[in-house]
């Protein structure tokens, strides 16, 4: 299981205007290495130059070394000065250009995969104020640029990314234990990055010998035979764009006392306490890509697309009690071209979320789940529905659909081990049980709306050692389902004589509604041993 890395740096940066200071530079630099070292990093410097009033620090570096499949991470800090601004308050400053490298070589190669950056950040500054047990620091950053690349030998990725008008509060309570509780806020007038990737391509790498050389043995004793013709140098290349404009950011999170560490140790910091939650939220979003690459008969794709949003969410949560992810963005469009692409791709959606929890730390009781998906009035454009319907046999007004489900399930591994899943000894039945075994299941909403028909599902289930035979109901209705397969026949997409099977399948699960023939009803439900009756009547 790999460190959450992107989630350590951040902290670490933002970390070095101050993340535990006090009321004087000596304390707040005691205070800053201690909560880099209770986080499993270790803490270098090069020169120290320090008075009652002020303490500058040179090449300042921050180590990580990764354990298993984790990746080594170097965070250089070329210079921090914290000063004693005389109100009781303390300044701290970091000066140059800062450098994160993480590296890690896969298992079976010599190589190691990862990436290097640079960060400047200048006219930053942080003001811690408050008490030694309840610290507010202020953080300004009129800009934040990092420039980064990949560590790789063939493949030329350079990423650029630039923040505008940085600001920042965060709050840190301490216990007398060490034990502590942080709040912060924070926001951005914009991001804008750059990605440039360009590499050999890999239709002409795996491109055939154009002519195998004579055995050995058999070839002419002279100096003068002609080389092999030299493999054409082809590169495929990619460019994207990306700007987001009001960026904002808050959350919380808590620390138990103690040597445990979340980075080493994830299940046993959870099982002590640790945790926390974070939220980020976005104003107007867009971008653009373009691509070339070499196909195999050596002619070139060339692809390129955009895409916009109005607004859009990001939140993750994580604690004993599990963890949690979800985000969505609000009237999206999207738009996509390609040469060997029959026309261009673009659709919108007036809404796209999702939602993710599931418990992480094992337990012999059961734990909640859920998973939501919803996707609110997609459009298609008109050149999509000219190839898929010329004739507009199809209603064409927007779709949605919407998975919300939520239930419970035992854990019997600790997900944030490295080693999830381990090995378990098969069962009676020979197959080696699941590490997530439910036990309940509800549909709270299960629907779609799409070319005239509607699906509208619900119902709860419950599960014992065997998946495979739950017990409960499952109640739906159907409308429309009779005029999409007659309008299908009618567009030659379907032929008639293929339609006795589904309708027979309709029949048995699904009943029409009184009075109203193209609207149907169904009710599923799973019996002990593994009986199932639709409408009543036994299938199963």
């Amino acid at each position: 299981m790999n460190r959450p890395l992107a989630t350590s740096a951040l902290a670490l940066i933002l970390g070095a205007g101050p993340a535990l200071a006090d009321v004087t530079p000596a304390e707040v630099w005691q205070s800053l290495q201690d909560s880099y070292e209770q986080m499993g990093y270790a803490v270098q410097v090069g020169s120290e130059d320090a008075s009652d009033e002020a303490i500058t620090l040179t090449d300042v570096v921050l180590t990580v070394d990764g354990e298993a499949d984790a990746p080594d991470m170097v965070l250089t800090l070329p210079e921090i000065v914290l000063t004693a601004v005389g109100d009781g308050t303390v300044r701290s400053v970091v000066g140059g250009q800062m450098t994160l490298e993480s590296s890690a070589v896969p298992e079976g190669d010599d190589e190691a995969v990862g990436f290097s950056m640079t960060m400047d950040a200048p006219g930053n500054e942080t003001i811690s104020s408050g008490t030694p047990e309840a610290l507010t620091h202020d953080v300004t950053m009129p800009t934040l640029t990092m420039s980064g690349r990949a560590l790789d030998d063939r493949n030329e990725v350079p990423l650029t990314a630039t923040l505008t008008g940085v600001t920042g509060s965060q709050t840190v309570t301490t216990a007398a234990d060490g034990a502590s509780t942080q709040t912060f806020e924070g926001r951005a007038d914009a991001l804008e990055a750059q990605i440039t990737a360009s590499g050999p391509s890999l239709a002409a790498t795996d491109a055939p010998e154009t002519e195998t050389a004579p055995d050995a043995t058999d070839a002419p004793e002279t100096s003068e035979a002609p080389d092999a013709p030299a493999a054409t140098a082809e590169t495929d290349d990619f460019q994207a764009t990306i700007t987001i404009a009001d960026l904002t950011m808050q959350g919380d999170g808590t620390s138990p006392a103690g040597e445990v560490n979340f980075g080493s140790q994830p299940t046993q910091a959870l099982q002590a306490g640790f945790g926390g939650k974070g939220s980020f939220a976005m104003g107007a979003t867009s971008g653009s890509f373009t691509a070339s690459t070499l196909t195999a008969d050596g002619s070139r794709n060339d692809s390129e697309g955009s895409f916009q949003a109005a607004s859009g969410t990001l939140a993750v949560g994580i604690s004993k009690d599990g963890l949690s992810y979800e985000g969505g963005l609000t009237d999206m469009t999207t738009n996509l071209t390609a040469t060997d692409m029959p026309f261009p791709i673009a659709y919108g959606a007036a809404e796209n979320r999702f939602r993710l929890a599931m418990p992480i730390v094992a337990s012999d009781q059961e734990q909640p789940f859920a998973l939501t998906y919803v996707l609110d009035g997609l459009t298609l454009d008109d050149a999509i529905w000219q190839a898929l319907d010329p004739e507009a046999a199809l209603p064409r007004d927007p779709a949605s659909l919407t998975i919300d489900l939520e239930g419970t399930a035992l854990l019997t591994q600790n997900f944030m081990d490295p080693d999830f899943p381990q090995p378990v000894e098969p069962g009676p039945d020979g197959a080696a049980p699941m590490p997530l075994q439910p036990r309940s299941l509800t549909i709270k909403e299960l629907a779609l709306d799409a070319v005239g028909a509607t699906a509208d599902l619900s119902g709860a289930l419950t599960f014992g050692e065997d998946p495979s035979q739950p017990l409960g109901k499952i109640e739906g209705t159907f409308g429309g389902i009779n005029g999409l397969l007659d309008t299908l026949v009618a567009m030659g997409v379907v032929p008639q004589e293929q339609l006795m099977g589904p309708r027979m399948m309709m029949a048995m699960f699904a009943r029409p509604v009184e009075g109203n023939p193209d609207q149907l009803q169904t009710e599923i439900e799973f019996r002990e041993g593994g009986a199932i009756f639709a409408n009543g009547q036994q299938i199963q």
